[in-house]
């Protein structure tokens, strides 16, 4: 009769597995570029997408959803440090992808905002994460929810260890 200190080993190792498959797969930048590159109309995107990391989409998504915002807003939307917010917008500003403005009284803020072109690689990613979305929820659908309740607890305690 099998251990069951194997069995819980055997499992361990599988989740393991899946979880570094899954932390791959979602730090393939290129797989993310090339699926927007094959659907992109216009030929400065096309130049522009291998160029931008995926953080650069998604300040840019961030700024799509939230004209006119500033960048420590941003930095909290995101989780990012405002350095970290400053340089990827300074690229997204040389890109044409967004544009700066500032008010009279208060030049110590700098607003943000897309540009036509800007909106376009914008609605591309946010439709790119929709159909990532629809086939989570297809496999979420196919598993009743108490195994699901399961599934989110054991992840939220395996987050939690130190």
């Amino acid at each position: 009769m099998p251990d069951i200190n194997d069995d819980l080993l055997q499992l361990k190792n599988r989740i393991e597995k899946s979880i570094y498959r899954i932390l791959i797969s979602e730090s393939d930048e290129d797989q993310d570029r090339l699926w927007l590159t094959e659907r992109v109309a216009d030929h400065r995107l096309k130049k522009l997408v291998p160029r931008l990391s995926i953080s650069s989409l998604h300040v840019l998504d961030v700024i799509y959803m939230h004209d006119g915002i500033i960048g420590i807003d941003i930095a909290r939307e995101m989780g990012l440090t405002k350095g970290a917010v400053s340089k990827i917008t300074r690229k997204l500003l040389e890109q044409g992808l967004i544009r700066k403005t500032q008010l009279p009284d208060n030049l110590k803020e700098i607003y943000f905002s897309v540009t036509p072109l800007g909106a376009e690689l914008a609605e591309l990613h946010r439709l790119f994460h929709q159909e990532k979305d629809q086939k989570a929820m297809e496999l979420l659908a196919s598993f009743d929810t108490p195994s699901l309740e399961i599934v989110a607890d054991f992840l939220e305690k395996l987050s939690n260890l130190k």
